[in-house]
């Protein structure tokens, strides 16, 4: 009887298993899994422009839900659809001018979790980016395997784009592409204690390689939510510093904003200071209205005077710089056989 009892479980089990090939109650309904070999699944195509080194890229969060004719509910971004395509190809361009002045610039489109996702529990948000994650991987894997050649390259994502690039530091990170990595850049996303690699070394100046850089910009230290709180490190982008020595607004090489092409829309330089706050580690940047950049959209992710949203316009100009010293002291590194 009881064998029977557990055949009949099992079978049961396995019913309600197979409904929830694309939904369960955490995932809702998720779509198809992108294709790496083809040129769709990567912004402008994943072609190499001929430079000496790469950047791979992770965008951020930018999708909301969306409700299927059925009432179901999709948490991630369908990266056929155009609407969606659409929303990450503005962030994307942002980051190709501050990060591929000179690289070859490499960004998988993946299913990444919606912006809704963020505002749910650690455990939900852990389980929907386990499948955006699977995506970021097999990009990754895909890209360092046929994409690459060999060059050198940086990492680089931001929010969510940059918890993904502490994820592959951790888990796709070996010696052997560690010695190609020329820094890696997971910004607005927090590194925390329990974020352990040999491949994780925070950056200490403006040059170094092999290391991370990352902050979270707010205007008080209390701006600054949970999501993005509790990292051990943090460097100030306007003056490379790891401790709490302010930054002039002479040191703010240009804030930029883009139009939707990827054009430059308005330029700003020597209008931001910035210190690291001691205790929580966020980047207190000061010379700027908090009410402009408050979006209401995001208000249960970011109150006013949280900087998330605008923290790579704000710093693009000494971002785009600081890459391409990296880039720079990594090849007269290896020239001079330091590596």
């Amino acid at each position: 009887m009881k064998q029977k009892l557990l055949s009949l479980f099992l079978l049961v089990w396995a019913v309600i298993l197979s409904g929830c090939e694309t939904k369960d109650e955490v995932r809702g309904v998720f779509p198809d899994a992108p294709d790496y070999v083809q040129a769709e699944a990567w912004f402008d195509g994943g072609h190499s422009a001929g430079k000496d080194y790469d950047v791979f890229y992770i965008v951020p969060t930018c999708v909301f839900d969306q409700v299927d004719e059925n009432g179901d509910t999709c948490h991630y971004m369908d990266i056929r659809n155009e609407l969606h395509r659409l929303a990450v190809d503005s962030p994307l361009r942002l980051a190709k001018g501050i990060f591929a002045d000179e690289a070859n610039f490499f960004a998988p489109y993946y299913r990444q979790i919606t912006i809704e996702s963020w505002m749910k529990s650690d455990t939900v948000i852990e389980s929907r980016f386990r499948l955006a994650y699977e995506d970021i991987v097999s990009a990754f894997r895909y890209y360092t395997e046929h994409l690459n050649e060999g060059r050198p390259f940086i990492l680089a994502g931001h929010s969510q784009g940059g918890k993904a690039v502490i994820e592959l530091l951790k888990r796709e990170m070996d010696d052997e592409l560690y010695a190609r990595m020329i820094a890696a850049y997971p910004l607005g996303y927090p590194v925390e204690d329990s974020d352990v690699s040999p491949y994780l070394l925070p950056a200490a100046d403006a040059s170094g390689t092999g290391v991370f850089v990352t902050f979270n910009s707010v205007s008080a230290p209390d701006r600054l939510p949970p999501l993005l709180a509790g990292s051990r490190a943090a460097i100030n982008p306007l003056n490379w510093r790891t401790d709490d020595t302010p930054a002039t607004k002479e040191d703010h090489l240009g804030s930029v904003f883009i139009k939707t092409d990827g054009s430059i829309s308005s330029e700003q330089a020597h209008v931001i200071g910035a210190c690291l706050d001691k205790e929580t580690k966020a980047l207190v940047v000061s010379g700027v209205n908090p009410e402009e950049y408050y979006t209401p959209s995001l208000a249960g992710l970011f109150p006013v005077g949280n900087y998330h949203v605008v923290e790579l316009n704000f710093f693009y100009r000494n971002l785009q710089q600081n890459v391409k010293l990296r880039a720079a002291t990594f090849f007269q590194q290896e020239k001079g056989g330091d590596r």
